[in-house]
């Protein structure tokens, strides 16, 4: 996992921080003995990378010293996923399903905001522009928090399984693209969480092309019925191989998968 910034690549490897610069140099550092334990999540907000453990604990690091800067007990249980707030709060989930968010630069924990789900939280983004926080859940829920009220706003089940990957544009309101171990790929409306459309690929391939390192296929998307529960049975895995990560843009959208895959979603 990593964030870009614009002449650097910050990610996470294992239990290790790795910095890849545009200039094709890679700067990879161990943290010091017993810094860091068991990690699954990062978030770079320069000159600070933020990483979260499995013992509860968020570790804040700075990236020019390579030291970490801070510790902050954030929950009880291993923490799942991390978003950053434009004034620097810092927003996780962890697997009991609670969200806690915590301000590093009074080491204070601010406020904890509560779901039904007890499995677990998954992923996390932040809408600067409406000051919303979103949520995938496990079982798949997604959330809708009001971050200056702390106010839970919605909570629509969009999914019968894990939800791993929520993003918007940073000065979208409307829609919420939304992936996880069942493939679909949906968008939701953010002001109530219903759903707008939901998509896969088509079975049939337009066209294959070779490279020396990979292979590149074309296909069209299909919009499936806009019902809220769709028998996923019926829908070859083909077509589906679950979404780990993705990334939105002005008419694309980047997804991963679980089957090694890269898909780019174009979008009239």
């Amino acid at each position: 996992m990593s964030n870009t910034v614009e002449n650097k690549i910050v990610g996470l490897l294992g239990n290790r921080l790795c910095i890849w610069r545009r200039n094709g140099n890679r700067s990879v550092f161990p943290s010091p003995e017993g810094t860091f334990v068991k990690v699954s999540c990062m978030r770079y907000f320069d000159p600070e990378a933020v990483v979260g453990c499995d013992d509860g604990t968020v570790r804040i690091f700075d990236m020019y010293s390579k030291r970490c800067s801070q510790i902050i007990r954030m929950h009880s249980a291993p923490i799942t996923c991390i978003c950053l707030s434009e004034d620097q709060l810092v927003v996780s989930g962890s697997t009991s399903g609670s969200i806690t968010i915590s301000d590093p630069s009074s080491d204070q924990q601010v406020a904890t905001l509560r779901s039904s789900d007890c499995r677990g939280i998954r992923t996390l983004c932040f809408n600067p522009s409406s000051q919303l926080v979103f949520a995938g859940s496990a079982v798949g829920y997604t959330y809708c928090w009001d971050l200056r009220t702390r106010r839970l706003l919605w909570g629509t089940r969009v999914s019968p399984n894990v939800i791993y990957s929520l993003g918007h544009l940073q000065s979208d309101t409307s829609t919420l693209a939304v992936g996880g171990i069942d493939g679909i790929l949906r968008f939701l409306n953010q002001n109530d969480g219903n759903i707008v459309s939901s998509c896969v690929m088509d079975n049939k391939l337009l066209s294959t092309s070779q490279s020396s390192s990979s292979s590149f296929q074309r296909r069209k998307g299909k919009r499936l019925p806009e019902d809220t529960y769709i028998n996923i049975d019926t829908i070859p895995m083909a077509v589906r191989p679950s979404i780990t990560c993705m990334a939105v843009g002005m008419k694309k959208i980047v997804t991963t998968h679980n089957s090694n895959d890269i898909r780019l979603w174009k979008f009239k």
